[in-house]
C-alpha cells in the first residue's frame, strides 16, 4: 500500500494540505536518514522507513473503519494527525549512529557503567574471545570485533528513544524543519517519539503528556498520540519485516537473534481493526513460540494499559480500545506449534506469592530488624543530595561530581534530624495505657509529590534513584537503588506516617501526609501543613532501642556521611558527623627511650574514591620505620607488663558514606578507610552481607595512591640509603605484594658476582641466563662444621644467591619462575648444596602444566646416586629436588612417562599415593620414610602391572633424604 492510500494520510490531506505537504517532505528526508540504521543494527529486523509506514498503516486501522478516511472512529485535529505521522517517521532516528559517535560511546563513562552492569556478561565473553589461545589471531579479532558491534548496538537500542531528541535538535534543518519552527510542536513530536521507549506509567506525567494542549490553534491530546504510536510500533509484525535477503546480509547473527527474525514468518492470519486485533501463528521452534508469545502479551498489556490511561482524560475519552486477548478460550491471538514442530506448548509460568515475597523482603533480607533505620537514612541522604544539587543549580553555582565535594559550610545547612521519644498508647481491648517508642527521621531533601509517591514510593522494586527521571536530572550516583528498603520498616511497626512536601509540585497540591499500617493495607492520605521541602517519617515502634543504642547504630553506620545528623533521645542532644582523620592519627611514647609509635594518614581522592590510607610506624632515634609491625606486636608487647600498643584504625569500606564492612584483618601496618562514591562498587539487596575487601590494592585508584606513598617514603627515608636498604624495601613488599611489579627497577636482590656482593633489580635478575644458589640442606639436624657461606659464594663461577638472602626476599618475588635446576653439587660434608639454574621449564613430576614449583617435584642431577632428594631453603618449603641418578627416582620417571602415554586410572591413582608418601621424608629429612618404603614394595601386588613399572630392588633408608 502506498503511503498516500492510507486513510490516516488521506484524512490529513483533506484537513490540511500544508501539513500533508510537510509530511511528504519529511518522508523524503527521513528515508535517507533511516537507511543508515542497518549499518549499526544489521542483526535487527527492519527499522527503515518501511517500518515507519507500517506503523502509520496500523495506527490508521485503529482510527478508521474499513480504511476509509471519511469514517474515523473519532475526530482528530489536523495537527494531531500531523504529529502522529511525523512521530512515526522520526521515532527511530536515535538508532542512526556514526562510527565517530560509536568511538565516543566506548570511551565514555556511561559505556564503562554499561559493560560493568547489564552488559558485563557479553563484554566478558568478548574478552575471552580476544584472549583465546585456540583461535587464529585474525579469526578471534574478527569475531570479537563483530560481537563488540552487536554490544554497542544493544547499548544504543536501550537509549535510542532518548537519543532521538538530540538527533531532532541537531538535524532539524536537514529534516525539513518539520516543526515549522514552532517550539510547542517540536517538543510534542519529540516527546511522542521518546514515549515509545518509556514504561507505560510514565505516560501519566501530565506535564509532558497532557490530554489537552493548544498547538498552532488546535487542541491536541499528547498522551493519546503517544499511546497510538506505542501500539502501532508493536503491531508491525509483517512477514517482510524479516526479509530473507536481509537475514542473509545480517549473518552471522548473535545466538539469540534468529528467532526474532523468523517469528514473523510464522504468522498466517492477522487482523488490525478499530474494534479488534487478531493473530494466528504456527511456530516451528520453542524460541519462535516464546518470542512471539512474549511480544503479543506485551501488545495485550499495552492496550489494556491504554484503556486505563484513556479513562482519565477529557479529550478523546470516547475512544474504545480494540478487543485483544491471549491465552484464553476464544482468544483473538493464538500461537500454536506447527505440524512439524517437536515441542509441546504450555501455559506454565512463574507466579508470585505476594504474601511470601513481602515476608522475605521485610523480615528475611536483613540480619537485624533494626537495620530498617539504615534504609530510612539512606533515602534521607539521597533526597538531601538531590535538594542540595537543585539549590546549587538554581543559584548558578558549579555542581561537583560527588556530593561530599560540596563545601562543608553549605552541607551543614542540610542536616538530618532524628528524635526518639516515649508515647503513651491506649490498648483498645483492655483500655490500659502503655508506653511505646516513637522514632522520627526528618530530612530537608527534595520531598515527594503525589506522582513520585504513586510511581516510585508505593511501587515495590521500583526506585526513583535508579530511574531515567533521576538520571536526567542529577549527575551523582545515589546509594538507594532497589526500591524495597522502605519495606523493612514494617518489620518493626504497623503505624508509620510520612509527611512530605516537594517544591514545584502541581498547583494546589501542597504537602501530603500518608498513614501506613503495612505493605498490603490501603493507606490513608491527608493534606499536611508542612511548608519546608523534605520528608518526615514517624514510626511507632513495636521494638525498643536500648540506652544510647540509637546513637551507637547511627555512629557505626554513618562513618563518612557528608551531612550532620542531630539525634535527640529523651532530651539528650547528640551530633554525629563524618569521622575526622585527626582523631585516628597519633604519635605516642613507649617504655623505651627514643622509641615512639605513630599512625599517619595519607588522603585519597580519585575518581569516585575517597578516604585515607593509615600507616603504622615505629620511630627509633627519630627515624620513621615501616618495618616494625611484628616487633611492636610480638616483641615489644611482651617485654614489660605495662607495654601496650595504641589502637590502630580498622580497615573500613563505605558506600556513599555508609559503612558496610569494618575489620582489623589482615594484621598489617597499612589500613584503608575508603568511601566509594562512583560506579566501581555495587551493593547487593541485603547490603550488610557485603564482604570485607580481601585486598584493597585490587582497586587501581588505591594501588596508584599507595605506590605514591611508598615511593615518597623510600625517597626520603634514611633507612633506604643504608647497605640494608634493599632488605627494608622487602619488609614493606611483604605487606603489599602487589607493589612488586611497580618496583622492578629498585635494588631488591643481593647476589655475588665474582665474589663481590651487589644488589640488583628484578629487571636485571630476569636478564640473567644462568645463576646459582647455595643452601644449607642439613641445617635442621646438625652443625658438624661451621662454614662461612659467604666464602662459598666467592668460589662460584656464576652469579650466586645465598639462602639467607633468598629468605629475606618478599614472598611475592618469584625468582624461580621460568627457571629450572639443571645440576646440583654438594659442598663440604653434605651440609651445603650449590644448585645451578637456567631459563626453561625442566622436568616436573606431578602437574606438569604448572609453572609454580609449590608441592611439585623438580627432577635434576645430583652426584651422589644414593640420595633420593631434598628440599631447598628452610624457610621456603615449596622447592623439592629429586635426584634423577637415583634408582627410585628413575623408576618414578618411568611411571610418569607411562601415565603420559596411557590412560590407566589404576596406575594413576597408585602414583598419586606414592607421591604423597614421598613428600614427607623429603621435606623433613627422612621422617616417615618407612611408609614410603612399604608403599613401593606393595606396587608388586598391583594386578597386570606392566614390566616397566615393577619397582627396582632398592633399600630405602633415612639417610637417602638430606
Amino acid at each position: 500500500m502506498q503511503i498516500s492510500d492510507i486513510a490516516l494520510v488521506q484524512y490529513l490531506k483533506s484537513k490540511s494540505p500544508l501539513y500533508y505537504g510537510k509530511i511528504l517532505e519529511l518522508k523524503e528526508s527521513v528515508s535517507n536518514w533511516l537507511s543508515y540504521i542497518p549499518q549499526t543494527f544489521p542483526h535487527y529486523t527492519r527499522h527503515t522507513v518501511e517500518h515507519s509506514e507500517e506503523i502509520i498503516l496500523q495506527m490508521s486501522k485503529l482510527l478508521f473503519k474499513d480504511n476509509e478516511f471519511e469514517q474515523p472512529v473519532l475526530r482528530l485535529s489536523s495537527v494531531e494527525v500531523f504529529i502522529l505521522i511525523a512521530s512515526a517517521y522520526l521515532h527511530d532516528s536515535g538508532m542512526v549512529v556514526s562510527d565517530k559517535e560509536k568511538l565516543k560511546i566506548i570511551q565514555s563513562e556511561q559505556w564503562r557503567i554499561f559493560v560493568n552492569g547489564s552488559g558485563k556478561k557479553r563484554w566478558d565473553e568478548i574478552e575471552v574471545i580476544r584472549t583465546s589461545a585456540t583461535l587464529e589471531p585474525s579469526v578471534k579479532d574478527f569475531i570479537a570485533d563483530l560481537q563488540t558491534r552487536f554490544l554497542i548496538a544493544e547499548y544504543i537500542r536501550k537509549n535510542h528513544h532518548i537519543r532521538a531528541v538530540d538527533i531532532l535538535v541537531q538535524n532539524h534543518n536537514l529534516l525539513g524543519k518539520f516543526s515549522f519552527d514552532d517550539p510547542a510542536l517540536f517538543k510534542t513530536i519529540a516527546d511522542v517519539c521518546v514515549a515509545h521507549g518509556l514504561k507505560h506509567f510514565e505516560l501519566e506525567n501530565s506535564d509532558i503528556y497532557p490530554d489537552r494542549r493548544d498547538i498552532r490553534g488546535e487542541e491536541v491530546n499528547v498522551r493519546f498520540l503517544a499511546i497510538l504510536l506505542r501500539i502501532g510500533d508493536l503491531l508491525d509484525m509483517t512477514y517482510d519485516r524479516a526479509c530473507p535477503l536481509l537475514l542473509n546480509a545480517a549473518c552471522p547473527l548473535p545466538a539469540d537473534s534468529l528467532a526474532h527474525w523468523t517469528q514473523y514468518q510464522r504468522i498466517y492470519h492477522r487482523l488490525t481493526a478499530y474494534d479488534r486485533i487478531e493473530l494466528v501463528a504456527k511456530c516451528n521452534t520453542q524460541d519462535e513460540h516464546r518470542f512471539l508469545q512474549d511480544w503479543c502479551q506485551w501488545l495485550v498489556e499495552e492496550i489494556n494499559n491504554a484503556s486505563i490511561l484513556m479513562s482519565k482524560v477529557s479529550r478523546h475519552s470516547s475512544w474504545i480500545a480494540p478487543v485483544v486477548t491471549i491465552g484464553k478460550n476464544n482468544s483473538t491471538i493464538k500461537i500454536e506449534p506447527s505440524d512439524s514442530a517437536k515441542y509441546i506448548p504450555s501455559e506454565w509460568k512463574f507466579e508470585l506469592d505476594h504474601d511470601a515475597v513481602f515476608q522475605r523482603l521485610i523480615l528475611d533480607v536483613y540480619k537485624n530488624e533494626k537495620e530498617f533505620l539504615r534504609e530510612i537514612l539512606q533515602n534521607a541522604f539521597d533526597a538531601t543530595r538531590c535538594k542540595i544539587y537543585e539549590d546549587l543549580k538554581h543559584e548558578g553555582k558549579s555542581l561537583p561530581s560527588y556530593p561530599n565535594e560540596i563545601d562543608e559550610v553549605i552541607r551543614n545547612k542540610y542536616p538530618i534530624n532524628m528524635r526518639l521519644e516515649s508515647l503513651k498508647v491506649l490498648n483498645p481491648l483492655s483500655g490500659e495505657e502503655y508506653s511505646k517508642q516513637l522514632l522520627i527521621v526528618e530530612d530537608n531533601g527534595i520531598g515527594m509529590n503525589s506522582e513520585v509517591i504513586k510511581r516510585y514510593f508505593l511501587q515495590v522494586g521500583r526506585s526513583y534513584y535508579s530511574s531515567e527521571d533521576f538520571q536526567r536530572n542529577y549527575s551523582f550516583k545515589p546509594i538507594s537503588q532497589f526500591g524495597v528498603g522502605f519495606l523493612s520498616v514494617f518489620a518493626v511497626s504497623e503505624n508509620v506516617t510520612v509527611d512530605t512536601y516537594k517544591v514545584n509540585s502541581k498547583q494546589g497540591e501542597g504537602a501530603v501526609r500518608l498513614t501506613l499500617s503495612g505493605p498490603k493495607n490501603y493507606l490513608l492520605t491527608e493534606r499536611s501543613d508542612r511548608r519546608i521541602s523534605g520528608t518526615k517519617i514517624e514510626i511507632l515502634l513495636d521494638i525498643e532501642f536500648g540506652k544510647d543504642e540509637l546513637i551507637s547504630l547511627v555512629s557505626s553506620w554513618c562513618k563518612k556521611v557528608e551531612f550532620p545528623i542531630y539525634i535527640s533521645q529523651y532530651g539528650k542532644e547528640t551530633l554525629i558527623q563524618a569521622e575526622n582523620q585527626t582523631e585516628l592519627i597519633y604519635n605516642s611514647g613507649t617504655l623505651l627511650e627514643d622509641v615512639e609509635f605513630a599512625s599517619t594518614a595519607y588522603p585519597i581522592k580519585g575518581e569516585g574514591v575517597f578516604g585515607e590510607i593509615y600507616v603504622f610506624s615505629v620511630i627509633k632515634n627519630k627515624i620513621d620505620r615501616w618495618d616494625q609491625w611484628e616487633w611492636a606486636n610480638y616483641t615489644y608487647i611482651k617485654s614489660h607488663p605495662l607495654a601496650e600498643l595504641p589502637v590502630m584504625p580498622n580497615n573500613l569500606t563505605c558506600l556513599h558514606g555508609i559503612a558496610f564492612a569494618e575489620s582489623g584483618y589482615p594484621s598489617r601496618p597499612f589500613r584503608f578507610r575508603i568511601d566509594y562514591r562512583g560506579n566501581s562498587h555495587k551493593q547487593n539487596l541485603s547490603r550488610q552481607h557485603m564482604e570485607q575487601r580481601g585486598d584493597y590494592l585490587d582497586d587501581p585508584v588505591l594501588l596508584e595512591r599507595f605506590i605514591e606513598i611508598v615511593e615518597d617514603h623510600l625517597k626520603n627515608s634514611p633507612v633506604n640509603s643504608t647497605p640494608d636498604g634493599w632488605y627494608y624495601i622487602h619488609s614493606i613488599l611483604d605487606h603489599a605484594p602487589r607493589l612488586v611489579l611497580h618496583f622492578k627497577d629498585y635494588p631488591l636482590i643481593r647476589m655475588y658476582f665474582d665474589g663481590n656482593a651487589k644488589v640488583i633489580s628484578l629487571n636485571e635478575f630476569e636478564g640473567l641466563e644462568e645463576f646459582a644458589t647455595i643452601t644449607d640442606i642439613s641445617r635442621r639436624y646438625h652443625k658438624s662444621q661451621i662454614v662461612n657461606i659467604n666464602e662459598l659464594a666467592q668460589d662460584a663461577n656464576l652469579p650466586t644467591l645465598l639462602e639467607d638472602d633468598f629468605n629475606v626476599l618478599s614472598r611475592s618475588i618469584k625468582v624461580f619462575n621460568d627457571r629450572y635446576p639443571y645440576k646440583v653439587e654438594k659442598v663440604i660434608n653434605k651440609q651445603y648444596a650449590t644448585v645451578y639454574w637456567k631459563k626453561g621449564k625442566g622436568k616436573i613430576i606431578g602437574e606438569t602444566d604448572s609453572r609454580n614449583f609449590r608441592d611439585k617435584f623438580i627432577v635434576t642431577s645430583y652426584l651422589d646416586n644414593k640420595i633420593i632428594g631434598f628440599r631447598l631453603f628452610e624457610n621456603r618449603q615449596n622447592i623439592v629436588i629429586l635426584n634423577e641418578n637415583n634408582k627410585l627416582v628413575h623408576w618414578i620417571l618411568k611411571i610418569q612417562d607411562f601415565i603420559d602415554r596411557e590412560n590407566n586410572a589404576i596406575v594413576l591413582n597408585a602414583f598419586k599415593k606414592l607421591l604423597e608418601l614421598l613428600r614427607t621424608p623429603i621435606k623433613i629429612q627422612g621422617y616417615k620414610y618407612e611408609e614410603l618404603k612399604d608403599q613401593v614394595e606393595k606396587w608388586n601386588e598391583i594386578p597386570n602391572l606392566p614390566d616397566e613399572l615393577i619397582p627396582p630392588q632398592i633399600e630405602i633408608s633415612r639417610s637417602m633424604f638430606l
